[in-house]
Formats: C-alpha cells, sequence, structure tokens
C-alpha cells in the first residue's frame, strides 16, 4: 500500500513520474510479475522490480522516459552474464540470474497549472469545472473562512493576501492565471504584480466590465510600460456564450482557457479591450 500512497502523494504535488511494473518474467530472476517501483522526477525510487542491475536499469530508463515525453513503454531483459549469448529482442543485463524479465513503463506528466485568486462564487464555480479536466488548480484566498471551508472540502487552497502571493511565488512559465477576486484593487493589484514580474507567458484572465478593464489597462501602460504586451490577457475574462450566473461565467472562463492550451481561434480576440 506504500507505494500507491507514494503516486497519490506525487499527483497530489503534481510531479512527473513512472511506474514500472513487473508484467512477466522466466528462469530466474529476482523480480517476480506484479512488483512494483515507483521513480520520480529527481530519481528516486520507491518500491522495487527485484534491486541490483535491472533496478538501476529501470530508473535509468525512467528518466529517459521523463525527458523524451514518452507515455508507456514495454521492454524486455535479459539477465545474464554469458557474453555468447544473444537475443536481439532483450537488453542484456549483466547479472548472474539466466533468467528474462518484462517491465512495462508507464509515464505521469505534471498537468498545466491554474492559479484561481479569489474563491468567490465564480472560483468556486471555476474548480468544479477544472476538476473534470486536465489541469493542476491552486485557489488562494484571504479570507480564513473561505480557506477553512475549501480545505476541508479536498481542494488546493492557498491562505495567503493576493499581492503579496502574487510578489513572491514561482510559477512555471506555462502556467495560466484568473483573477476574480471580491475587490477591484486586488483584481489591479494581481494583474500589475504579475506582469510587473514578467509571468504572463501563456493566459491571465481578469474578470472587469469593459469600462474597468479599459482603466486597467491604461494604469498598466502608465505604471509599466506603455508598450506592454497585453497579447496573453484576457479582460473582460471568458468568452461570450451566454448568461451571467457564477457558473454560466465559470464554464465561459474554463472555455476559454481551453481554447488557449489547443491554440483554437489562435490569433483572433474577441469582445476584448486591448
Amino acid at each position: 500500500m506504500e507505494i500507491y500512497s507514494k503516486i497519490l502523494e506525487l499527483n497530489k504535488e503534481n510531479r512527473n513520474f513512472v511506474t514500472v511494473t513487473v508484467v512477466k518474467s522466466t528462469g530466474s530472476t529476482p523480480g517476480k510479475a506484479g512488483f512494483k517501483m515507483v521513480v520520480d522526477d529527481s530519481g528516486k525510487s520507491f518500491g522495487t522490480v527485484g534491486g541490483g542491475a535491472i533496478e538501476m536499469e529501470a530508473v535509468q530508463e525512467s528518466l529517459k522516459i521523463m525527458a523524451s515525453g514518452t507515455e508507456n513503454l514495454l521492454k524486455e531483459y535479459l539477465l545474464i552474464n554469458d557474453e555468447t549469448v544473444i537475443d536481439p529482442g532483450a537488453v542484456k543485463i549483466p547479472m548472474s540470474c539466466n533468467g528474462k524479465i518484462w517491465l512495462y513503463y508507464e509515464a505521469v506528466k505534471n498537468l498545466p497549472v491554474i492559479y484561481i485568486f479569489g474563491g468567490g462564487h465564480v472560483g468556486k464555480a471555476l474548480i468544479e469545472i477544472l476538476s473534470n479536466l486536465k489541469y493542476h488548480v491552486i485557489l488562494i484566498d484571504n479570507r480564513q473562512e473561505l480557506f477553512e471551508k475549501y480545505k476541508a472540502e479536498g481542494i488546493n487552497c492557498i491562505y495567503h493576501e493576493y499581492r503579496e502571493f502574487a510578489e513572491k511565488f514561482i510559477p512555471a512559465s506555462d502556467s495560466y492565471f484568473v483573477v476574480v477576486t471580491y475587490g477591484h484593487q486586488y483584481d489591479y493589484d494581481v494583474l500589475k504584480t504579475l506582469y510587473s514580474r514578467n509571468l504572463v507567458h501563456k493566459y491571465i484572465g481578469v474578470i472587469a466590465s469593459r469600462a474597468k478593464a479599459a482603466g486597467m489597462i491604461d494604469n498598466l501602460k502608465k505604471e509599466i510600460d506603455p508598450e506592454i504586451d497585453l497579447s496573453k490577457l484576457h479582460m473582460p475574462i471568458g468568452l461570450k456564450i451566454g448568461g451571467d450566473t457564477a457558473y454560466e461565467i465559470a464554464l465561459s472562463v474554463a472555455a476559454e482557457i481551453q481554447s488557449v492550451r489547443y491554440e483554437k481561434n489562435k490569433g483572433e480576440v474577441k469582445n476584448k479591450i486591448k
């Protein structure tokens, strides 16, 4: 059960890892069918496929898989010291076992990260929608009561002041940002901080009316750079699909993020203020 706990832990941390399973063995081998090992992105292993040289080989193969982006792979190994024996279908591992072992490598890739600033009605609805899609969602809110509530529900929530968090965190370059706090000034503080730190490379969406959006853009140009690149900014947030409830707005935001992720309508900016 410990290895499955490790898999859950790595999933929760949004880490790359490979699960290696012995699916078949013949002759004398240290690992038998059902032996399992997990190798994380730092090269640490948990569990076993038999130990010794075959396990070292499995760790190195797992690291190659993670580096190359390969998803699943079945490999056959011949565990023998006799150099005269040739088996073109197997990788020879210098061990005195005189057996064969088949290892199945299954890679689990980390997911794109979406930071949601604001756990109000729209933020909560967006989390519900994104939970059925392939994203790693992190919610940031400065209200203790909401933090406690969402933590109890198993939501990945961070209790922090918005601007202070935006000033300190180190997101991956392909992260998505959604800014839907309960105050216009909070929204602008986060927006300005992310642009000041040059963190916006993929997508940032900010909830705002067209008038407020125009005002925030004017301020960004005055306070940061008149030629600031706003090509990744989606404000007002969401695709124009209709509806004004929190869930409908969240649906429009999720659809917009999907369109950016899969490069649909690339180059088109509809109903946006730039």
